[in-house]
């Protein structure tokens, strides 16, 4: 179940067009473009062999709406947000 910050993210994200509001609320399937747990805006691109049963998910930043175009995040911002974390978890 989302948190009401995922709530507001999803809402915030889908506003630029209907297309990207349903696929991103839709209950009957997993969608493949969602909010991460950092905030950003993610879609599935591949699967990826883990040891589980199985396959994990390669998942990449929008930058931009797949449907309509509209810029949904900035690449500089997320690229720094994404180096700012990866220099935190080599801490």
């Amino acid at each position: 179940m989302a948190s009401e910050t995922q709530d507001a993210q999803l809402a915030d994200f889908g506003s630029c067009c209907e297309e990207l509001n349903q696929v991103m609320s839709g209950e009957e399937f997993e969608p493949l473009v969602t909010v991460g747990g950092d905030g950003i805006l993610y879609m599935s691109v591949g699967l990826i062999d883990i040891e589980e049963e199985e396959p994990g998910m390669v998942d990449h930043p929008v930058f931009y709406c797949p449907f309509c175009g509209t810029k949904v995040q900035d690449a500089e911002a997320i690229r720094t947000q994404l180096d700012a974390a990866d220099e935190a978890e080599e801490s």
